[in-house]
């Protein structure tokens, strides 16, 4: 059995403590790769505009699974992307919208979007997995295809009832650490 493809998460995996890795090796190592006939994917929760800016000399030779798997590109063509139609979009965004504590970033084809009133810090963190982050004055009139919503939790939240609210609309959920996700299970890498 020959190996075909090579998937890798980036976070903690790929990439070190500082968010890099060592481009030298691994361009050799992919070039290695490519002699033997084998694919390199990257697949990831993080932003595809993140994702493309650790390779970009070849992100039209590789593949990318970004945004839980809401959007996958193969050798720079689009192969998939999730849609939230305007409704659930809606629905979601206005139960996020009822706890005013709360905050989130919308995740789109073109741009991620976060709330124009947002703490800095919050702003600030988000840039750090959203190279495309977008300030806007109210969600409901985003103009994107919506397809997961990414919201930065402290540890002793339990969100029951976003998760409530995520089964009842149909959504899946999924926390690490502090972070939650909600998105449609038949757009998941995980599932």
């Amino acid at each position: 059995m020959s190996v075909k493809v090579i998937v890798t998460d980036m976070d903690g995996t790929f990439l070190n403590d500082a968010k890099t890795y060592n481009q030298p090796r691994f361009m050799a190592q992919y070039q290695e790769l490519k002699k033997r006939g084998i694919e390199f994917v990257v697949a990831s929760g993080n932003q595809y505009y993140q994702l493309i800016s650790f390779f970009p000399e070849l992100k039209d030779e590789i593949s990318f699974v970004a945004e839980n798997g809401a959007l996958v590109y193969e050798h720079g063509k689009q192969l998939f992307h999730g849609e939230l139609t305007r409704h659930e979009s809606r629905i979601v965004i206005g139960e996020l919208l009822k706890d005013k504590q709360l905050n989130f970033v919308a995740c789109g084809l073109q741009s991620a979007y976060v709330s124009e009133n947002a703490p800095e810090a919050f702003v600030a963190l988000m840039a750090k997995h959203y190279h495309r982050l977008k300030p806007v004055k109210d969600y409901q009139e985003i103009d994107d295809v919506l397809f997961k919503f990414s919201l930065n939790l402290p540890d002793e939240t339990n969100p029951v009832s976003d998760r409530q609210t995520a089964h009842s609309a149909g959504w899946h959920y999924e926390t690490r650490h502090q972070w939650f996700w909600l998105y449609r299970p038949d757009y998941s890498r995980s599932t």
